[in-house]
């Protein structure tokens, strides 16, 4: 189940966070690029003084009235406002690619302290729509906002300022009617903004569901669900489609009303302004100018409305990165650790085998753990491994095994209870010394986009070619890929889809291992190979882990017979423990597991030779 994280405190201030954040980077941008509106929003405003002075003076004069000088005046303001409009615009396409480089990049940064609980809890769709098409529209509203906001707010204000010191009783009676106009546009924007929340709510669900479709094509295919996958994508676009009309229909209402309320102002300017230049009181000039600015409200009126709609409905989107980027990492270096960076970097060097002998082990001290409260997987676990030991964890699925090595990782943390490496609470120490010396090999490998030699490097950025060939060579994956016909430089496709699934998981070894980590950690890794690259897994596994701390969870028990400690979970907790031959000789619960585990395979083999 998909869960989208809580956002509630982001919509308490999304807006003023989030501008905080950017304001100061790029502080110098906005001042530059407010001071150009301004300016603009001022030259603007002029050209309908000079129309009225020119007006004003043909009435006076007839022929003799100064058209050069009127002319000149006006090419003056054309060629000012040309200039600025050239320089504000480059100013805001560059603040917007800025803003949408800052969002994403700080985005993905955060996403790679969180910890794995978050993206237990999240689909990488919900995420994507976030790093993506939230952090462009917020990118080009800020910029493109800013611009239109601070040049159509002074424009609207100096035209108000304008008709009152031309006529005040008749630029009163224009003013009258914009506070109708407000109360009109609060209205709206209200309505716009829940109807913005659900239409991005649903967006990240129809792109959770693309990125699943997608990464899941051979599973729906194999099931036949493509027509189940297109009627439950269906009934999501259609209720995408249903809510984008509505918000349209909603911004698209606004401008009319607009319209409405800007010539009911220029109707009214007429009417009573046409009976005061019958009565003499008022130039033709002065009316022509009331014409003009109450028609020219027209434009700045829809443009900030038109911005202040926009940035309603955006706000569900800066709700939803603001949101992203509060959430806070469950595992974190202590207060201790951070006090001191340089001794934390110094501790990412180590290797947990420094130290006297007497203190070279890792062990689980009363731990319990759940990943829900009052849903305990471990309960008062406790272990001893000495360094350079083996150790295998067996039992049935959802037992526990996964969930112990992922605290001894760190990826999760003890709830109750200790887990000690070298004598020391792993808490007290920093995430860097201990995941800068694990080696990891999942069940289903993962690889990346580039060549097989940058998957491998990328255990260790400074691996030479030699050191990745010889990694290459102690898991028994250098000949599988000197016969490709790249070799090392073969292309891999998006999660190695042009690999099998044992080439796969013999390179992830090989990057597991490049690092040279004191502690290996194997889950499952061997459960879905066939026969023959299990057993070039073994042959390597003899070499790989001597010296090394090793844990090795495998539902093959004859991948483990050779462990210096096998230990057999169940329901959280550790039921039995030795090596092979002693719970053997115990036939308990491990010995049932091998007699039943070991007739199936010979079940298998004599199926497969008949």
């Amino acid at each position: 189940m998909n869960q989208e994280y809580n956002s509630t405190p982001a919509k308490q201030g999304a807006w003023k966070t989030l501008f905080f954040m950017i304001y100061r980077p790029q502080k110098r941008v906005f001042h530059t690029l407010i001071v150009a509106a301004l300016i603009t929003a001022g030259v603007d405003a002029s050209f309908t003084l000079v129309t009225k002075s020119l007006v004003d003076d043909i009435v006076a004069n007839g022929a003799n009235a100064n058209l050069i000088g009127h002319g000149l005046m006006y090419g003056t303001l054309m060629l000012t406002i040309i200039g600025f409009i050239w320089w504000f615009i480059r100013l805001a396409g560059g603040l917007s690619t800025q803003l949408m480089y800052d969002l994403r990049k700080d985005s993905f940064e955060h996403l790679q302290r969180l910890s794995f609980r978050f993206f237990d809890n999240n689909a990488v769709g919900w995420l994507l729509a976030r790093i993506t098409s939230d952090t462009q529209r917020i990118a080009n509203v800020i910029a493109w906002g800013t611009l239109d906001l601070f040049w159509g707010i002074p424009y609207i204000v100096g035209i108000f300022g304008v008709l009152l010191y031309l006529d005040w009783q008749l630029g009163l009676i224009v003013l009258g009617l914009f506070p109708f106009l407000a109360g009109v546009a609060m209205w709206f924007n209200i309505r716009i903004l829940d109807s913005s929340r659900k239409l991005r709510k649903t967006n990240s669900r129809i792109t959770a569901i693309y990125n699943e479709s997608i990464s899941g094509v051979q599973t729906s295919k194999v099931l036949v669900r493509e027509a189940e996958n297109l009627r439950e994508f269906q009934q999501d676009t259609n209720k995408m489609y249903g809510q984008s009309m509505y918000n349209l229909l909603l911004t698209s209402a606004f401008f009319p009303f607009v319209n409405v309320f800007v010539s009911m102002a220029t109707g009214a300017a007429l009417w009573f302004g046409g009976a005061s230049v019958l009565a003499g009181t008022l130039t033709l000039g002065t009316l022509v100018a009331f014409m003009f600015y109450a028609r020219a409200l027209m434009d700045p009126m829809l443009e900030v409305s038109g911005k202040l709609a926009e940035l309603q409905r955006t706000t569900a989107c800066v709700e939803r990165v603001i949101g992203l980027l509060d959430v806070e990492p469950e595992i974190i270096d202590s207060e201790t650790v951070t006090r001191n960076i340089e001794q934390a970097m110094a501790e990412a060097a180590e290797t947990i085998d420094g130290g006297d002998a007497e203190i070279r082990d890792i062990e689980f001290k009363h731990v319990s753990f759940g990943y829900k409260p009052d849903e305990p997987v471990l309960k008062d676990f406790n272990l001893s491994v000495p360094a350079g030991s083996s150790v295998a964890l067996v039992g049935a699925t959802g037992s526990g095994k996964s969930t112990i090595v992922s605290l001894l990782c760190r990826f999760y943390e003890p709830t109750d209870g200790q887990i000690l490496i070298n004598g020391q609470d792993y808490r007290e120490r920093s995430l860097a010394w201990l995941q800068s010396n694990l080696g990891i090999v999942l069940q289903t490998p993962f690889l990346f986009t580039g060549t097989i030699r940058s998957n491998i490097r990328y255990g260790n950025l400074e691996a030479t070619d030699e050191q990745i060939e010889a990694a290459a060579k102690a898991v028994n994956v250098h000949d599988l890929i000197m016969q490709m016909d790249k070799g090392y430089e073969t292309e891999v496709q998006e999660g190695g889809n042009n690999l099998s699934t044992g080439q796969k998981q013999l390179i992830s070894f090989a990057r597991a291992i490049i690092g040279d980590p004191q502690i290996l950690v194997m889950d499952e890794a061997t459960s879905s190979v066939d026969t023959q690259t299990e057993h070039l897994l073994q042959e390597s596994l003899q070499t790989v882990l001597q010296g090394r701390t090793s844990f090795v969870i495998a539902h093959r028990l004859s991948t483990i017979r050779s462990a210096d400690l096998i230990l057999v979970i169940d329901g959280g907790e550790l039921v039995e423990q030795g090596t092979h031959e002693q719970l053997l000789a115990q036939k308990g619960r491990y010995y049932g597991l091998y007699q039943k585990q070991f007739q199936t395979e010979s079940e298998e083999q004599l199926l497969h030779q008949s």
